[in-house]
């Protein structure tokens, strides 16, 4: 089966600082009517975690419990607080801490069920192996309710987030794994914040793997990107089209901040980028694509340097 498209990122895993908020609590209201389960911890000590940067360890989660059937986790437990957004989004929560919720331009690591209302697990990061994934809040790296919902979370939080279908993939559905007009449930958990690898001059990036660091003469970069903005997802994907980049210094076809990064890049870098107007395509904007003075965020990997 197909994961979902906007799940291209998980190949983006790899090295990340791990920083929780200082007013994330370390003893989460929890909601259960077994206390005594015990849970397995199917994320520690994964190989993904490149550990020459840092250890990073996860408590165990309810999460690892979810596999064939997101029902399975409201057959045993309760939760301890909920809130139905104006635009039809409800927030189930399972664990609710104190923090400061998640902003626009955050990375957080996640680990995630999703599901439809019969119970039907579609993906999640177990499916694909991976022990939890980066995500942007907040620039439309999935459907629009994810965005909705994670801005009223914040670290250590564990939810169960019911999207309507408008907010979802509506009338169309995704080909043969979600029928058209179906809610989706979202079971997730966030694990922590990742502190950007650079923060200056309207330039802000992730680096989620480092690439090689040889020398070159940078004559030609080849990269693959999907950008997208606050209100539209996707507006390049040469994923979609098969078709990669190529950007030659001195090209002055891209943005100006785009340009910069792409300048220092190395082969097999991939990274998160969030350009703001000045770096992007300013007062002007681009096309219908992109609104003036609206920030731009890419999932850039680096195919070769020449």
């Amino acid at each position: 089966m197909k994961f979902l498209n906007a799940f291209l990122l998980i190949f983006l895993m790899g090295a990340c600082d791990m920083v929780e908020r200082e007013k994330a609590t370390t003893s989460p209201v929890r909601g259960t009517k077994n206390p005594s389960n015990s849970f397995e911890d199917s994320i520690q000590g994964s190989e993904i975690i490149d550990t020459s940067r840092q250890n990073i360890e996860f408590e165990d989660s309810l999460m690892s419990e979810i596999e064939a059937s997101i029902l399975d986790a409201e057959n045993d437990y309760e939760y301890v607080d909920q809130l139905n957004l104006g635009s039809g989004v409800r927030i189930n929560w399972l664990e609710r801490h104190q923090g400061q919720k998640l902003r626009d331009g955050e990375l957080v690591l996640i680990e995630y069920r999703l599901g439809l209302p019969d119970g039907k697990i579609i993906d999640g990061n177990n499916k694909m192996k991976m022990p939890n994934l980066p995500f942007v809040v907040g620039y439309n790296m999935q459907n629009k309710g994810w965005d909705l919902a994670l801005s009223e979370l914040c670290v250590g939080d564990m939810a169960k987030i019911e999207i309507p279908s408008r907010l979802a993939y509506g009338k169309k559905g995704l080909g043969t794994v979600i029928p058209p007009n179906t809610d989706n449930w979202l079971f997730i958990k966030i694990h922590g914040l990742v502190s950007a690898d650079f923060e200056e001059r309207g330039i802000k990036y992730w680096e989620l793997r480092s690439g090689e660091n040889k020398e070159t003469s940078k004559r030609k970069i080849k990269f693959h990107m999907i950008a997208s903005t606050k209100n539209k997802a996707n507006i390049f994907n040469t994923y979609a089209s098969n078709f990669p980049l190529t950007y030659t210094p001195g090209q002055k076809n891209y943005p100006k901040g785009l340009q910069q990064v792409l300048k220092k890049a190395k082969k097999g870098q991939q990274l998160f980028l969030i350009l703001e107007p000045n770096m992007a395509y300013g007062d002007n904007g681009y096309l219908d694509l992109v609104g003036p003075n609206e920030e731009v965020f890419y999932n850039l990997k680096i195919i070769d340097v020449e």
